[in-house]
Order: structure tokens, then C-alpha cells, then sequence
């Protein structure tokens, strides 16, 4: 069905259960997999500290994903994207990468915020999905 998957990972519960569909998908179809985390640093901070940790942060995670892709037999691609403070986001990272790299389907987490909490916090899924060209799954 799907020939290339992209699959945002922030290392959250949700991320995680959107690489299990991934794996499954791939499984079936034999699609490819790429995952993708990106380094979004504060508004108005670009500390170099920062961001070298949460490189390592997103290190770890894509590493962690990609042995669980190796354990059910695939192989996938990782990608670590810095988003420039105050000039792009995470769901613009994901959407710009998901063009790029001509998928066919991302599949996402979302962290299930509602109501209040998700005003305030926003939603990297839900902004990514009202932009992204191609099927789009959200996993709770």
C-alpha cells in the first residue's frame, strides 16, 4: 500500500506506538521506513548546549527505533533535523522533509492533549497533518 514512511519520533508514548503501526505497514508491504527527530530549541534560544543535548536526546531515540525495526527484520533510515529558532518548527521540519523526500505517508504521534492544555501547548501533529501532502496517520 505505502512504498515510503516517514515516522516523526519525539521518544513519547504516542511516537512510539505510531513506529509500531510503522513496523507493521513495513511488514506487510514492504514499505521503507524513515524516522525523523527534530531539535526544535526554544523561542529565542539558540544556546549551543542546548541544542548539543538534545541532539544526543534525538540520538538516542532514533537509535532505540531503529534497533526495534532490525529486531522485526527491517531496516530503516534515520534523520536528525535542527529546526532554526524563530525561523521554522517541528511540524515544519516534518513537512518540509515529508515533500522532500517524496513519502507516501507519515505516520505520527500524538501526545492526546485537548481542551485547554492543547491551546496552550499546541499540537505538532495536528499542525503537521493541515500541511503534509500525503496520507497522514494519527496515532494516539
Amino acid at each position: 500500500m505505502f512504498k515510503n514512511i516517514l515516522v516523526p519520533l519525539d521518544g513519547s508514548p504516542a511516537s512510539l506506538r505510531a513506529l509500531d503501526m510503522a513496523i507493521e505497514f513495513s511488514m506487510k508491504d514492504g514499505s521503507k521506513l524513515t524516522l525523523i527527530y527534530v531539535v526544535a530549541p526554544p523561542p529565542f534560544c539558540n544556546v549551543k548546549e542546548f541544542i548539543e543535548e538534545m541532539s544526543k536526546v534525538g540520538r538516542s531515540v532514533l537509535d532505540m527505533a531503529c534497533a526495534k525495526c532490525e529486531c522485526a527484520g527491517l531496516t530503516s533510515r534515520k534523520l536528525l533535523k535542527i529546526a532554526e529558532s524563530n525561523r521554522t518548527s517541528t511540524a515544519n521540519e516534518i513537512v518540509r522533509e515529508a515533500i522532500d523526500g517524496h513519502y507516501d505517508c507519515v505516520i505520527l504521534g500524538s501526545r492526546g492533549y485537548s481542551g485547554e492544555m492543547g491551546i496552550l501547548m499546541g499540537s505538532v501533529a495536528v499542525s503537521a497533518a493541515i500541511s503534509l501532502p500525503c496520507t497522514t496517520i494519527i496515532v494516539r
